[in-house]
C-alpha cells in the first residue's frame, strides 16, 4: 500500500513490483481494493478484488462484437455500425440491435446491450422469421409492413418508426385469411383505429389492414397484430416532428446544397476548384433526428485565392413556398418545396452562376384538388364542397341496397381519391319482428333470394306466411305476418 502523503516524486519506483491503492469503481462509488503490477517494465492493471478479502481480478475490460447472425442492425453513438469482424468496444458502451427492416422479422430479446467489464449486459437477440419467409405458415408470427399514403415516415436506430403528425399510414398484417381472422390491438388510448381485410382484389386474401389517419401524438405507441394460432408481430410508432441540426458552413472552400432539415432531406457537398472533398458526397436526414454521416470537408496543399461569386437573395412571392439553402455563393444550389396538399410548378431549384443569377426563377404552390366524386349507381355522394387533400366524401346507398366496399373516400395528395365509388347492391332490409314472434335468422341486410323464417311464441299463431323471401328488388315478397294468441283452440283478439 502506498502512503497517500507521499507525492509520486518523492518516490523510487524502480524496485516496486506492485502498487495497491484504495478504488472507487462504478456509479455507486463502491470501495474496493485494488492493485497495479510491474511487468517486464510496464505497468499492468489494476486488478481489483470482488469482495472484501477475495481474489483481484482485471477491471474495466472491452467486450468483443462479433459480426451478427441473421438480419440484425447495430447502432452505436447515434450511428449505423458496420459490423464486418470482431470489434472491441470499451467498458460502459451501449448498442442498440434491431431487425433489419420493421416488422419483416419479430425481434426477440433485448434491443439495448451494455459493455460491463467484458461481458455483454445480455445474450444476443434475434430476428424470427415470418408469415413471408415461410410460405405463410400459420405456425409462425405475422409479417407486418407499412406504407405511408400521405405525409412522411421512417425507420429510427432504434427500430421504432417514426412519423410525422398529419400523415395517413396503414399496417398490413400479411396472414393467409382461409386461417382465420387476426387481430389488430393497440396501446394508445386516445382513439379506435379501423382495421379489416383489404378491399383490394388481389390482397384482400393475405392482408389485414389497420389505418391511422392523420396521426398525431397521442397515437404513438405499439400495435401488435397476433393470428388465431397465438403468433403475434408489432410495430412500435412515434409521432413527432423530426428535425436535423443546422450543418456548419464553416469550410469556406466548400460547396453545399441542402435540401432542409426535415426527415429523408439530403445535404450534397463539392469544392472550390483545386480543392478534394474528404467524405461522404450526400448525406441525409434521418428519422432519429441525426445525419447520416458527419459532413466531409475540402483539403488541397495549395490554397487558391479568389473572389467571391453570390447571387441576390429569393425572395417568393407565393407564400407557400418554401426554400432551403445554406449559400447563395456560385455554384451553390437552392431547393423549393411545397407543404403537403400543394403541388410545385415550376423547376424544384437554381443555381447561382458567375453572372451571379439564378437559373431559374423562383416556381409557384397550387393546391392539390381532387375531381367532384361521382355518386354510385343506386346511391349518393355526400360531401361539403370541397375536394382539398384530406378532405373526404361518403358514400351510401338508397333504401333496398347496401354498399360493397369503403364507405369513405379521401383525397390525396396526387389528387386522386383513395378510391372511386362503391357498388350498392340490391338488399332486403331487416323486416323487423312480430309481436309475440321472432324472425330467423336475425341480420341487419340479407341477400336476393335469401329466405327467413317467421315462428310465433308459444300460445300463438300465425296470421300469413310463414316464410318470407328477399326479390330482386330490395323488396320482401309478403308483409310481415302477426301472431294472435290462441285459448283452447279458440283464436281470440289480441
Amino acid at each position: 500500500m502506498v502512503d497517500d502523503n507521499h507525492v509520486p516524486g518523492d518516490i523510487d519506483y524502480s524496485t516496486v513490483q506492485e502498487v495497491q491503492f484504495l478504488g472507487v469503481i462504478g456509479p455507486l462509488e463502491e470501495k474496493r481494493l485494488c492493485k497495479i503490477k510491474c511487468m517486464n517494465g510496464v505497468w499492468v492493471g489494476p486488478l481489483c478484488t470482488v469482495d472484501e478479502g477475495g481474489r483481484f481480478q482485471p477491471m474495466l475490460r472491452s467486450c468483443p462484437l462479433h459480426p451478427p447472425e441473421g438480419p440484425i442492425h447495430v447502432a452505436y453513438q447515434d450511428k449505423a455500425l458496420e459490423v464486418e469482424e470482431t470489434l472491441e468496444l470499451p467498458h460502459g458502451s451501449s448498442i442498440v440491435l434491431t431487425c433489419a427492416e420493421i416488422g419483416l422479422f419479430r425481434f426477440y430479446g433485448n434491443s439495448t446491450l451494455t459493455c460491463n467489464n467484458g461481458h455483454w449486459s445480455a445474450p444476443m437477440p434475434q430476428c424470427l422469421v415470418t408469415t413471408l419467409h415461410s410460405n405463410f405458415s400459420d405456425q409462425v408470427p405475422p409479417t407486418i409492413s407499412y406504407n405511408v399514403a400521405s405525409g412522411d415516415a421512417g425507420p429510427s436506430l432504434d427500430g421504432q418508426l417514426i412519423v410525422l403528425p398529419g400523415s395517413i399510414v396503414h399496417f398490413d398484417c400479411l396472414f393467409q385469411r382461409q386461417y382465420g381472422n387476426p387481430q389488430w390491438t393497440w396501446t394508445p388510448t386516445h382513439r379506435q383505429y379501423p382495421s379489416g381485410w383489404s378491399i383490394e382484389v388481389e390482397e384482400r386474401s393475405w392482408k389485414y389492414r389497420l389505418s391511422i389517419f392523420y396521426a398525431k401524438e397521442h397515437d404513438s405507441g405499439i400495435f401488435t397484430c397476433t393470428t388465431p394460432a397465438g403468433q403475434t408481430n408489432e410495430v412500435s410508432l412515434l409521432v413527432q416532428g423530426v428535425e436535423c441540426p443546422a450543418l456548419p458552413s464553416a469550410d469556406n472552400n466548400r460547396v453545399m446544397a441542402v435540401e432542409g432539415n426535415q426527415m429523408h432531406s439530403k445535404a450534397r457537398f463539392a469544392c472550390m476548384e483545386g480543392y478534394v472533398l474528404v467524405g461522404p458526397e450526400v448525406i441525409t436526414c434521418t428519422a432519429s433526428g441525426v445525419w447520416s454521416d458527419d459532413p466531409p470537408h475540402c483539403q488541397t496543399g495549395i490554397k487558391m485565392v479568389r473572389a467571391v461569386i453570390e447571387c441576390p437573395t429569393i425572395t417568393p412571392e407565393d407564400g407557400h413556398l418554401r426554400l432551403s439553402w445554406y449559400s447563395k455563393t456560385y455554384g451553390s444550389s437552392v431547393y423549393f418545396s411545397c407543404p403537403t396538399g400543394y403541388r410545385l410548378l415550376g423547376a424544384p431549384s437554381a443555381t447561382c452562376l458567375k453572372n451571379q443569377s439564378w437559373t431559374n426563377p423562383p416556381p409557384t404552390c397550387q393546391a392539390i384538388q381532387c375531381s367532384p366524386p361521382l355518386p354510385p349507381t343506386n346511391g349518393r355522394a355526400l360531401d361539403n364542397g370541397r375536394y382539398l387533400v384530406g378532405d373526404y366524401v361518403q358514400y351510401t346507398c338508397n333504401a333496398g341496397f347496401v354498399i360493397v366496399g369503403d364507405s369513405i373516400g379521401i383525397c390525396k395528395d396526387d389528387g386522386e381519391w383513395t378510391q372511386g365509388p362503391p357498388i350498392c347492391k340490391p338488399a332486403c332490409e331487416f323486416p323487423g319482428e312480430p309481436g309475440n314472434g321472432h324472425v330467423i335468422p336475425t341480420k341487419f341486410h340479407y341477400d336476393i333470394g335469401q329466405v327467413v323464417t317467421v315462428a310465433c311464441n308459444p300460445g300463438y299463431r300465425m296470421l300469413g306466411p310463414q316464410r318470407l323471401r328477399c326479390t330482386p328488388s330490395g323488396h320482401w315478397s309478403s308483409p310481415l305476418p302477426h301472431c294472435r294468441v290462441t285459448q283452447h283452440g279458440l283464436d281470440k283478439p289480441y
